[in-house]
């Protein structure tokens, strides 16, 4: 790329050129000004992308499936069904080990009398969906999950003994705003299973024994006297519009199986709780259905992509293509270039979209998707992403340094692909859909760029 201070020698013409098929479109509402390296050749969003101009910029937009997936030890972890409009079914279940905080023990020679009560609750991190009823189930792993393997969405471990679950507790309208009472007190919106009191039999039992493996956190774990469980719900397919996949936070202090009982001669219950800390591996089990319904449409086929596009969490990523950008020529500087791209769920709809950005991919010749970086004037690098604009209703995307390193014949011209959040796309189940160019909606996406030509 040319310094500043030689542009004024060769400078022929500047154009703006939109990548919209119709020639104008009405001024977006403001929003924040970004400035190109270039200086004064600068362009508000806004003015970007209101730009009207020639139309020689033709976008070529589908979704792709994603390889499976890791879904180990993530951020969340994922129980539930729902049934979505665009997507079909997604059913998410849960695998995981727990611990014991520190070492629990209980008077040497004691009498368990009864178990009161065994409840496994799991503290909220939020939800994708409605809040229908669903019917949870909890059985036992017949194997540990190892801590040290690269589970993927479609991995399992064998089960073994009946459905823990009590059947009044079983089936739960969730909620992650109402408080639950616990004792006396109240705590955080957390789900809360009752299961059989004889599962808890073995624990007490074997704690007033002294069996070594309650002697510490890490005996537990290595012993491997208690494998795990394996959390799912039993309508794995609700009625179309219907269910929620709901998010839990593992690591948190509510999430945890507490055994309530009394011991021979005591008249207070007592109670000892499994936990799961950072030393217990866990995984998300999701099954994604797409048969039948618009994504598997346009990943059969990408000209479908052209009405509609979209991105869902485990499973399918947006894919952009703007080959006319290579018709310019090698010598030409970029100095603005947006990309917009309009959805088709706006607020106030349970489907519009939560993932607040997305990060811009390319494939490198392994097929390896690769994050793109830019430089500021101060010579920092940072991921490019696009961040959705709720006055806009759609993302915007500054592709100016990725577009320029296409011209220069940098890099090649094969689309970018858009990614959600690494922290959040394993564990969560958003979705988007874009309009495409052909959408009978009136936002359409569009590529606008602002270049010099040189001699």
């Amino acid at each position: 790329m040319m310094k500043l201070n030689n542009l004024h020698k060769n400078w022929r013409k500047a154009f703006i050129l939109s990548a919209c098929f119709v020639l104008a479109l009405s001024i977006l509402p403001s929003c924040k000004k970004t400035s190109s390296t270039l200086g004064t050749e600068a362009l508000d969003v806004d003015a970007l992308i209101a730009a009207g101009g020639v139309d020689n910029f033709q976008l070529l937009t589908s979704s792709v499936l994603l390889d499976t997936v890791r879904s180990d030890n993530q951020t969340f972890g994922t129980i539930g069904a729902y049934h979505d409009p665009k997507f079909g079914t997604v059913n998410a279940s849960l695998y995981t080990r727990f611990s014991i905080n520190g070492q629990l023990s209980l008077p040497a020679g004691a009498t368990l009398t009864n178990i009161d009560s065994v409840v496994l609750s799991l503290n909220y991190g939020g939800y994708y969906g409605e809040f229908d009823p669903q019917t949870f189930e909890v059985y036992q792993l017949a194997d540990i999950v190892q801590s040290d393997f690269a589970y993927r969405i479609n991995s399992s471990i064998p089960t073994t003994g009946p459905n823990l679950v009590e059947p009044a507790s079983a089936t739960q309208k969730p909620s992650t705003v109402d408080s639950a009472f616990v004792g006396v007190g109240k705590r955080a919106p957390q789900l809360r299973l009752r299961l059989d009191t004889n599962f808890g039999t073995s624990f007490v039992n074997d704690i007033i024994a002294g069996n070594s493996a309650f002697s510490n956190s890490e005996n537990f774990i290595n012993s491997n006297y208690f494998k795990g469980l394996k959390i799912n719900v039993a309508n794995p397919s609700p009625a179309v519009g219907k269910g929620a996949v709901l998010y839990f936070k593992l690591g948190n202090a509510d999430t945890k199986i507490t055994i309530y009982f009394k011991l021979l001669g005591e008249t207070t219950p007592r109670e000892v709780s499994l936990v799961i800390d950072n030393k217990c591996a866990d995984f998300n089990h999701v099954e994604v259905n797409n048969t039948g319904y618009p994504l598997a449409n346009v990943l059969a086929n990408p000209l479908n992509g052209q009405a509609e596009f979209y991105s869902q969490n485990f499973n399918a990523i947006p894919k952009i293509e703007f080959p006319s950008v290579s018709n310019l020529s090698a010598k030409t500087v970029i100095n603005n270039a947006l990309l917009y791209l309009p959805v088709a769920y706006q607020t106030g709809n349970i489907y519009s979209p939560n993932l607040t950005s997305l990060a811009v991919c390319y494939k490198d010749d392994e097929g390896k998707l690769r994050l793109i970086t830019r430089t500021n004037s101060a010579g920092a690098t940072s991921f490019v992403t696009g961040s959705y604009s709720n006055t806009q209703k759609g993302y915007v995307f500054d592709l100016r340094e990725y577009i320029q390193d296409i011209v220069s014949l940098n890099k090649q011209n094969k689309g970018i692909y858009l990614l959600p959040n690494q922290l959040f796309y394993n564990c969560t189940a958003d979705r988007i859909v874009f309009n495409g160019q052909s959408t009978a909606y009136k936002t359409k996406p569009k590529l606008v760029i602002k270049y010099t030509e040189f001699k």
